[in-house]
């Protein structure tokens, strides 16, 4: 269904004095005049862009009543407005990262439909009106009621309705293709806009025949059971799935700062606090699928996105393995070749516990640039997975703690391996001594890195040999599939939520929370 946002003005805004330090720890310059809106939905966060048609830049007058922004919802939640102004000063390259932070307010829509207020003959025109007004505010009509900003001075006048969507089932043509950003074996990812609400998503496009050729069938509906399933602010949310006689298709947030892959290879390495930041938020998605029963399988940096204010998000959950309690095993051989536990490649069968292994070895490559075993000898890297001794270099790139956690992370042995008795044994270890586990779950913590992004639209961080693609559902030739082969796909189609799932930092099932005392 459809929330409908409306924000006309702002009134006796505090501008933060040049070059000190706001709520986020960033030191700004000048403005100008021009102020976007960031408005959140559910979990997911949107970016509105508005600038102002008059005014100054503590009172500006938006675009007036009758401009609404639309967001798709589907389950009560807080609706949370982070309003910052544009900074012409900042420095090239950086986005909206140097935009100043004015200040945020926070409601709690009703999502129920408008009904008409009846006017009764007993009460005056003034009492009829307040008593309509009463009557919007409690459905969770805002009639354009003002808020008080939290952390900054003056108000926000802000109006909401709601209209519940009542066509059932999705298809392609309710999406608007924009462009290219990835490819894969079974089909591609395209940005997409919703055409009724205009919000931008990434839709991804599985071809049925590909698929069942491969026998991939099985990890197909996998991928699409995990995220129906997870609420977490590091893994990429399912916002929809549907199909067509040909495709599967699914309807995912868009995440628009780039692979961590791609900011790695920029970088060729990361210091020690970013490389910390990012390996406590993978941890924080491992120990939610863990507690799901889902082995990951295929951590990489490739699987890594960054969101524009430099949060990770972990996708593609192909290769997930479900139904996995945590003394069960399985022995099916897959992943990316550097990324291997050795109990894998010795086919004793493995436990959640590879997946920890794969975060060490990810750790290791944010830290020094590669893999600790590498070798351009896919063969040859195996015997090192295997029997090489782990092997660091100066104490400056990897320093003690960072050592005596990989050492511990790439034992061999994954009974002896940290983690092998959950994840909060890993959180537990001196390397992340200063960080609160709730406060991170909740995302407080402010990324040191933010990736260039312009707006929603911006796809600046994703490959030209993609984006320059022409962004078309290809036409699917060949032979119809038979009604055996399509009802192997039966149930596919999913509108979020799943029932009992909350928002704040996670889904409130969310095993993530278990080790975090209150």
């Amino acid at each position: 269904s459809i929330l409908i946002i409306r924000i006309p003005t702002l009134q006796s805004a505090r501008i933060p004095p040049p070059h000190t330090p706001c709520r986020q720890g960033l030191t700004h310059n000048p403005l100008a005049l021009s102020l976007p809106a960031v408005a959140s939905t559910l979990r997911l966060q949107f970016t509105v862009f508005v600038d102002a048609v008059s005014g100054t830049p503590e009172n500006p007058l938006w675009a007036g009543d009758n401009t609404a922004f639309k967001f798709d919802v589907s389950r009560q939640t807080e609706l949370s407005i982070q309003i910052y102004l544009r900074n012409p000063a900042a420095r090239p390259g950086v986005g909206r990262s140097e935009d100043i932070f004015l200040g945020a307010t926070k409601t709690q829509p009703r999502l129920q439909e408008t009904t008409t207020y009846v006017e009764n003959p007993k009460l005056s025109k003034k009492d009829n009106q307040k008593a309509a007004a009463e009557q919007e505010k409690n459905v969770g009509q805002l009639g354009a009621e003002w808020l008080d900003l939290q952390f900054g001075t003056g108000s926000i006048k802000i109006g909401l309705s709601f209209v519940e969507n009542r066509v059932h089932s999705m298809k392609l043509e309710d999406f608007e293709l924009l462009k290219v950003v990835g490819r894969g074996s079974f089909g591609k990812v395209m940005q997409v806009r919703k055409k009724d609400t205009k919000r931008i998503y990434a839709l991804k496009t599985l071809r049925k025949a590909h698929i069942i050729s491969r026998s991939e069938v099985a990890h197909t509906l996998a991928e699409r059971s995990v995220l129906a399933q997870i609420n977490n602010p590091f893994i990429v949310p399912l916002k929809f799935s549907f199909q067509s006689p040909e495709k599967l298709y699914l309807v995912l947030a868009f995440v628009n700062g780039g692979e961590l892959f791609h900011h790695l290879q920029r970088e060729q390495r990361f210091d020690i606090n970013r490389a910390r930041f990012y390996t406590a938020e993978l941890l924080c998605a491992l120990e939610c699928l863990h507690g799901f029963k889902v082995i990951y399988r295929d951590l990489k940096p490739e699987n890594i996105l960054l969101d524009y204010t430099g949060h990770i998000a972990l996708c593609d959950f192909g290769l997930c393995k479900l139904d996995m309690k945590d003394e069960d095993r399985t022995n099916t051989f897959c992943g990316t070749p550097e990324y291997l536990a050795p109990e894998l490649l010795l086919g004793n069968g493995y436990t959640k516990s590879v997946d920890f292994w794969t975060l060490g070895v990810l750790l290791y490559e944010m830290l020094t640039g590669l893999p600790p075993f590498y070798d351009e000898n896919t063969n040859e890297m195996y015997k090192k997975i295997v029997q090489e001794p782990l092997t660091f270099p100066s104490h400056d790139i990897v320093p003690a703690a960072a050592r005596d956690l990989l050492t511990r992370l790439l034992d061999r042995d994954p009974q002896r391996r940290l983690g092998a008795n959950g994840a909060a044994e890993i959180k537990a270890h001196h390397f992340f001594s200063n960080i609160d586990w709730r406060k991170l779950l909740q995302r407080k913590y402010e990324p040191t890195f933010k990736p260039s992004v312009i707006d929603a639209l911006d796809t600046e961080n994703f490959d030209p040999e993609f984006t320059g693609e022409m962004p078309v559902d290809s036409v699917v030739e060949g032979n119809a599939l038979s009604q055996t082969m399509q009802d192997q796909f039966a149930g596919w189609s999913y509108n979020r939520p799943v029932a009992g799932f909350g928002d704040a930092g996670g889904s409130v099932r969310d095993p993530s929370f278990a080790s975090i005392p209150e």
